[in-house]
């Protein structure tokens, strides 16, 4: 048995029973529209276009500290390669 003014102000919403079936219908017809359609599969493929080009750019990032280990960790003639290409980099960088 519980106390007297524990719990009364919660109570549990009172819902329609049509409610659920009037938001399932109007989702459905949204589906069937041709323009939401067109949304969905554009959003579909920008997000698959901007997850490719994202990766691409990891594994740039990636290959290119990779090839940095690499070269610090041979002798000179591989240092010599990694600065001429950092003077390289820093002339593009240069307005």
């Amino acid at each position: 048995m519980r106390p007297t003014g524990q719990g009364d102000s919660l109570r549990r919403p009172k819902v329609s029973k049509y409610s659920c079936g009037l938001v399932v219908t109007v989702v459905g017809l949204g589906f069937c529209s041709f323009y939401v359609r067109e949304l969905l599969v554009s959003l579909a493929v920008f997000s698959l276009a901007f997850g490719v080009l994202t990766l691409a750019a990891l594994a740039a990032v990636i290959f290119w500290w990779a090839s940095e280990t690499v070269a610090n960790k041979t002798g000179p003639a591989s240092r010599k390669v990694l600065a001429f290409s950092r003077r390289i980099i820093a002339a593009y960088e240069r307005p």
